[in-house]
């Protein structure tokens, strides 16, 4: 019989979690440029009125990098504030989900497909990262 170690478990979770990030994601990208032959763009900066095409690959390396920076923060709370980390996290987490949504939502020179489509990327990688890591982090003292 095989024994998990708790350290395991919870890396195994997380790496899951990334992967499912990248997934859900391409899955979306898929769907909104085959399926409804939307021209994903994305805005050039903050402020910009000129779009770029937004790739495949790029959206999964973002998704991956995001997924992994998020697990490292976490990481490096759960060694420094071990008994505040998971709310830490969480909060930083939202946030960053929060933020993260004006650049689609006020982006200027993107359609509605796009706009829906950047929004529904940035709200699968909270939805899937915040629980699944949350779900892993000890709540602490």
């Amino acid at each position: 019989m095989t024994t998990t170690s708790p350290t395991t478990s919870t890396a195994r979770t997380r790496a899951v979690a990334v992967v499912a990030v990248v997934v859900a994601d391409g899955l979306i990208w898929l769907l909104a440029h085959v399926a409804f032959g939307i021209d994903l763009r994305t805005p050039d900066g903050p402020g910009s009125t000129t779009t770029s095409p937004l790739y495949l690959p790029a959206v999964l390396i973002g998704a991956a990098v995001i997924g992994l920076l998020g697990w490292g923060l976490l990481a490096v709370l759960e060694k420094f504030a071990a008994g505040r980390a998971r709310t830490i996290w969480t909060v930083v987490a939202v946030t960053v989900v929060v933020l993260s949504l004006f650049a689609p939502v006020f982006g200027a020179g993107l359609t509605a497909g796009n706009k829906i489509t950047l929004v529904l990327f940035h709200l699968a990688v909270g939805a899937i990262l915040i629980p699944a890591f949350r779900r892993t982090t000890a709540t602490g003292a």
